[in-house]
């Protein structure tokens, strides 16, 4: 990995959390691959661009409009980009306010972000990114 590629990762977060989701998804890689983190409902596996959205928006479908993932730390590893977030959003249904640590680790191929590993375990988004404890 290299400081393009968290670059190139830190441009994808911000486009999104502006509300530019056009922009956002332009920037994936064709083939990308978001993998959802295992304890959500409905978790599942999404290949493609247009796919990698439709994962998003199934998780997104139970905030109101305006969830931020704010980041917080990003590391070049050897495994790909390590990303530390704050999951900001407020309950569609619930109008509970969520603010919690989540992880990603990016894959990124031919300058675009290709794979994003979702989790809420630190200790195995470390792990997925190669990263010692």
């Amino acid at each position: 990995m290299s400081a393009t590629d968290m670059e190139v990762v830190r441009a994808v977060y911000e486009a999104f959390n502006r509300g530019d989701y056009e922009t956002a998804t332009a920037m994936l890689h064709e083939q990308a691959e978001l993998h959802q983190v295992e304890a959500i409902p409905d978790t599942d596996t999404y290949i493609g661009r247009d796919e990698f959205v439709r994962g998003l928006n199934r998780w997104l479908a139970g905030f109101e409009p305006g969830f931020q993932y704010a980041l917080e730390e990003m590391i070049d590893a050897p495994e790909g980009v390590f990303v530390r977030l704050r999951l900001r959003g407020r309950g569609r249904t619930s109008g509970v306010d969520l603010e919690q640590a989540g992880f990603n680790v990016w894959e990124v191929r031919d300058g675009q972000p290709f794979s994003c590993l979702a989790y809420f375990d630190e200790g195995k988004a470390r792990a997925a990114a190669g990263l010692g404890d």
